[in-house]
């Protein structure tokens, strides 16, 4: 296993596409609770499972709704590489996660998906007048 460190925007197509699974973690924290970070929209995309140590939001919609990844405690380091590497031994599953990841993604939040629902939007506030 290479884990990375920060790295810049434009390398992200890159370190993505060369990774297995897509990390996202933030400490617990009530605010934590209530943000997608952009990173779990990218790993989605791209067909990557999420291991996830943020609780709230981004938990039901990569866990629950998308079923793209899996939770872990935030701040719990032992259960973050324990399923790290139980993943590690689990091509299969990671693959059918990531494609579950990429469908919700293509179905949800697509640019296609986005600029309809603003064209619904802009049209109906032109009836409402």
């Amino acid at each position: 296993m290479i884990f990375c460190g920060p790295q810049p925007k434009s390398a992200m197509p890159k370190m993505i596409d060369a990774a297995d699974v897509g990390l996202a973690i933030l400490r617990a924290t009530p605010t934590h609770r209530t943000v997608y970070p952009n990173k779990v929209f990218d790993y989605m995309a791209c067909a990557r499972p999420v291991v996830l140590a943020i609780d709230g939001v981004a938990r039901r919609l990569v866990c629950d709704e998308a079923s793209a990844g899996v939770f872990v405690e935030p701040g719990d380091g032992s259960a973050l590489a324990r399923t790290v590497l139980d993943l590690s031994r689990q091509p299969q599953r990671c693959a059918e996660m990531g494609e579950r990841g990429r469908a919700w993604v293509v179905k949800n939040v697509s640019r296609k998906v986005l600029a309809q629902r603003y064209v619904d939007v802009l049209e109906s506030l032109l009836r409402a007048r």
